[in-house]
């Protein structure tokens, strides 16, 4: 059976999200697209992602329970959660059940091969664009040094003349406007009022508002410099801006950036909802504190023990724990045996993938968006009713975003596409992502969210799931079974064990 249902999800706080509405066209239009058979819609209107006790989403978590549809469509994933660990957790549930969600809009697959391929597609895709850099630096610094335009966007003041940037008078007058004001602590919203109120306008001709000149005020540009790759330009274009006052406003924005931290303060722990106690099969949740000593410190912590006091589970200093198990990620795929395995395990998911295929796709899904577009614009022309041309021009608005998010599927298709085309070259990218900083947040959470699947941890050892091979979802109970084996392997070993162990087409490693 291919029955599904449908989930739409929306948040009050953002104007520019898919309205509900939309959102179930176009799942509908994947439904009707790929033969699923929409049996029912489920719809929670202003409730964030971030949180689970959503009504429509918890009854249509239990209603998955009767065995009557297969499938759950969203908009986008994160329509279903925001939230890593909420994410896992339901979708495990829903797998019992028998149940898979599925995007309509996003070109991933939640097969362990899937997820594993696109963690690594993204870095890939950095390494790509790293090894581009380096072929046109050479380039860069030449035109640097002639003071030469490079290219992109440019700054507002300024306007380009025999491949140099030259001063714009009358927009350089609004520029001197912002500098000297916000130095003297008038406020950005102040600023844009006064300068729509003077008749300036951005480049694009529309009125200006606080995010216009969001990068603005701290671009040395204004005081003729420029900074790339690392190295300084003086002279490069004309100072619109003395260098005093645009120090000023650097410490304006410093304290501004000050108290904007400390209202977001919360840390990120990269193993939410990865990470489960060894001692009681709970989850283990990331917890942050300030000693006497006004120190802060975190760690992860078995929720039993934290919330019921059930569980004698030590807590893990998050900051070694995380980097450990990357540390140990690293050495694993140091092994050149164990670097052709996973090549070639992801070769064989790259073939399944036929990216041509969903390339020619997402290019006739965009196509059929541009021409409901150019139908509705004729429509607006054409009709006379107000409260009739709004509702097309809401929908005109619906299908610009939904085509935003249907290009930067497609240009993410464009660029695997150009990579990976070989087991090889897979290989090669593995043996390149392993001279990754292991202290470096990004690659830390990179890492392991594409490699790690589960980790129990216990008061001596860790054991870790990797997301490599077809794997199932692995039982605390399973868990405990592998510790058995694992343990009479290592039984004459008591200082340090990193064992290997294939059992069930599934890839176990202890850490201790």
């Amino acid at each position: 059976m291919n029955n599904a249902v449908i989930y739409a999800r929306y948040s009050s706080y953002s104007q520019t999200e898919q309205s509900i509405e939309g959102q179930i066209h176009v799942c509908q239009e994947f439904a009707k697209r790929n033969g699923y058979n929409v049996i029912d819609i489920y719809v929670d209107r202003a409730m964030s992602g971030t949180k689970d006790n959503r009504p429509a989403f918890q009854k249509m978590i239990e209603d998955a329970k009767s065995g009557t549809f297969q499938f759950i469509i969203v908009y986008k994933l994160d329509r279903f959660s925001r939230s890593k660990y909420d994410n896992v957790i339901y979708k495990h549930l829903l797998a019992q059940y028998g149940v898979k969600v599925i995007s309509a809009t996003e070109c991933i697959s939640d097969t362990p091969e899937g997820m594993l391929m696109e963690g690594l597609l993204e870095m890939f895709a950095e390494m790509y664009s790293m090894e581009l850099s380096q072929k046109v630096k050479r380039g860069i610094k030449e035109s640097l040094a002639k003071k030469n335009f490079i290219g992109g966007h440019i700054p507002y003041g300024f306007k380009v003349v025999d491949n140099k940037l030259v001063v714009n008078e009358e927009q350089a007058r609004a520029i001197r406007y912002i500098f000297t004001e916000y130095a003297k602590g008038m406020s950005k919203v102040e600023i844009v009022k006064n300068l729509n109120e003077m008749g300036y306008r951005t480049n694009s001709g529309k009125k200006f508002t606080v995010n216009s000149f969001q990068h603005t005020l701290s671009n040395t540009k204004y005081i003729g410099e420029v900074t790339i790759n690392g190295e300084r330009y003086e002279n490069y274009c004309p100072a619109l801006i003395d260098v005093d006052t645009f120090n000023v406003v650097q410490e304006k924005l410093k304290e501004n950036k000050h108290y904007s931290a400390r209202r977001k303060a919360d840390e990120i722990f990269l193993l939410t909802g990865k990470a489960f106690c060894g001692m009681c099969g709970a989850s283990v949740v990331g917890i942050s504190g300030t000693s006497h000593t006004k120190q802060r410190h975190s760690y992860y912590v078995c929720s039993n023990r934290y919330k019921h006091k059930t569980c004698k589970k030590q807590y893990e200093k998050k900051g070694y724990l995380e980097w450990y198990i990357v540390s140990q990620i690293k050495e694993y795929l140091s092994d050149e045996q164990t670097r052709k395995d996973v090549a070639l395990n992801l070769y064989k998911a790259y073939l399944e993938q036929d990216i041509q295929k969903q390339i020619d796709e997402y290019d006739n899904r965009i196509k059929s968006v541009d021409k409901e577009i150019d139908s509705f614009c004729d429509k607006i022309i054409k009709v006379k009713r107000i409260e009739v041309m709004r509702k097309y021009e809401a929908r005109v608005d619906e299908l610009a975003e939904l085509k935003e998010d249907l290009k930067a599927e497609y240009n993410k298709l464009l660029i695997r596409a150009r990579l990976t085309r070989t087991q090889e070259d897979i290989e090669n990218s593995l043996k390149l992502l392993i001279r990754g900083d292991e202290l470096g947040i990004d690659y830390q959470k990179r890492i392991i969210d594409a490699f790690v699947d589960k980790v129990y941890i216990f008061d001596d050892k860790f054991i870790m799931y990797f997301n490599l091979l077809n794997v199932k979802q692995v039982s605390y109970v399973e868990m405990l079974e592998d510790v058995e084996e694992i343990e009479k392997l290592d039984k004459n070993n008591a200082e340090f064990v990193f064992h290997s162990l294939w059992r069930s087409n599934r890839d176990v490693n202890r850490i201790g």
